[in-house]
């Protein structure tokens, strides 16, 4: 049973070879459009990744709202950001918010009752065809002074690395929790981090944020790594009380790790959709695929 005010899920996609039967069935459990779309990816990887966020979101509304599988009701915003609404169709809920992030080899999912979160997953890996250092100058207007300074402290590329892609994940789960859109300044964000490195067996909840220069006092980041990735969540909320630390603190009794799923654990709560039936058409069309892109 999850908890019914937060949650912090993860499940290995990129390990899943699934079987005829896992996909067809996991088609059943997800609206038609979204089984549209997904159907639509051109890789297998791709299709994957989408297919566990979506039987993640599903799994954990009913969970959080105590509904049935089956009724849960789910949308997008205009910037696309994925919502639970109301039993109208149209306007979304407000007692649940959640997000998920895939890349590297997870799909995370992060949800709360109350006001808003986002969440970003960056697997610490090298740039594909160039350099790090390479990398950093195409990125460069992304970051502030102050963050390419953190940046820099380390010695190695791949230490350096891991920071630009600690600070991207503060970055993106930002603008992932108010489904801000392509456009917005990243660099208008600038994260303070209190120096201590990220470990997979504790979240870090002491970085601060400024928004334009200005505290901005109603946000609060979890910090941890999944193997080699890092990971962020990014909540935004008027009272903030239980998740405060003392200061220098690493984390707080409150805060959770990542519970990782395999693939049967998520498919053993997710059921058939009213009206769904097996599709072997859909099977084929994946089955088909390739895994991903051939590397060059």
């Amino acid at each position: 049973m999850l908890p019914r005010g937060s949650v912090r899920l993860a499940v290995k996609a990129k390990a899943w070879n699934p079987t005829q039967q896992e996909w067809t069935l996991a088609a059943q459990c997800i609206q038609s459009e979204e089984k549209d779309r997904i159907g639509r990816f051109v890789f297998k990887k791709d299709a994957k990744s989408a297919m566990v966020g979506r039987l993640l979101i599903r799994r954990v509304v009913s969970s959080m709202l105590n509904i049935p599988y089956h009724s849960v009701k789910l949308g997008r915003t205009d910037k696309g950001k994925p919502v639970t609404l109301n039993d109208d169709g149209q306007t979304p809920r407000l007692d649940c918010s959640f997000n998920i992030s895939h890349q590297g080899d997870y799909v995370i999912l992060a949800a709360e009752d109350c006001g808003q979160v986002g969440a970003d997953i960056m697997k610490v890996e090298w740039p594909r065809k160039t350099s790090v250092q390479d990398f950093f100058r195409l990125m460069s207007r992304h970051l502030t002074e102050l963050e390419w300074a953190a940046v820099r402290s380390r010695s190695g590329d791949m230490e350096q690395l891991q920071v630009f892609y600690r600070i991207w994940c503060l970055k993106e789960s930002v603008l992932k929790a108010f489904g801000t859109g392509i456009g917005f300044e990243m660099s208008r964000l600038e994260f303070h981090m209190a120096g201590t490195d990220l470990s997979p067996d504790e979240v870090t909840s002491t970085t601060t944020m400024k928004v334009d220069g200005t505290p901005a006092t109603y946000w609060h980041f979890e910090e941890t790594m999944l193997e080699d990735h890092c990971v962020t969540v990014a909540h935004w909320s008027e009272n903030l009380d239980k998740w405060k630390t003392p200061p220098g603190g690493a984390g707080s009794d409150n805060l959770q790790r990542f519970m990782v799923w395999s693939i049967e654990e998520l498919l053993s709560g997710c059921a058939p959709l009213l009206g769904s039936l097996p599709d072997q058409a859909y099977w084929e069309n994946f089955a088909a695929k390739q895994e991903a892109p051939a590397l060059s």
